[in-house]
């Protein structure tokens, strides 16, 4: 209904055209994205690189910190241009960005448990390794006291029998 009557409007004052012309470039104003998208989806993608790399180095509780904090403020800036065309491509950009990281999550969720069961094989493989080392230590230190009470005895042999009124005899060691 505006546009015929805009027009004849044109057709009855010639004067008034600037205002025609105007009221049609309102309306494309209207469908450009606001001044500050730009830095605001360039904040976004900063944030998701962000939490991609926090997954990426296995800090999943600061990545899911980050990412939830970034979908709230992309969720809330996308439905306050929800009228402007093109936003719906915007949508489907950041929603197959955050579908990626939700999947390399789940990646390195799965790879991190791989890992930890590696290690736990690992650990497990070399208990019998670690238990003869202990072992064999044991059973050395058991011989180092063998043979230092042994240099003892030597040592103290002669005097045995003038302090102790009888000759020494050695006591039993088991090997």
């Amino acid at each position: 209904m505006r546009l015929p009557l805009l027009l004849a409007g044109l057709l009855l004052f010639s004067g008034h055209t600037a205002l025609a012309v105007d009221q049609p470039n309102s309306a494309l104003v209207a469908q450009l994205p606001p001044q500050d998208s730009a830095g605001r989806m360039e904040f976004f993608n900063r944030e998701l690189d962000r939490a991609e790399q926090l997954y990426d180095n296995l800090m999943f509780d600061e990545a899911d910190r980050v990412a939830d904090m970034t979908i709230a403020r992309i969720n809330a800036f996308l439905g306050q241009n929800r009228g402007i065309e093109g936003v719906d491509e915007i949508e489907a950009v950041y929603t197959a960005r955050v579908n990626q990281l939700r999947q390399l999550k789940a990646f390195k969720a799965a790879a991190r448990e791989q890992m930890e069961r590696d290690g736990a094989a690992n650990y497990d493989q070399k208990r019998a390794a670690r238990e003869r080392k202990l072992r064999e230590q044991r059973e050395h230190q058991y011989r180092m006291a063998v043979e230092a009470r042994r240099i003892a005895e030597a040592r103290a042999a002669r005097w045995w029998s003038i302090w102790a009124g009888r000759s020494y005899s050695p006591i039993l060691i088991f090997n």
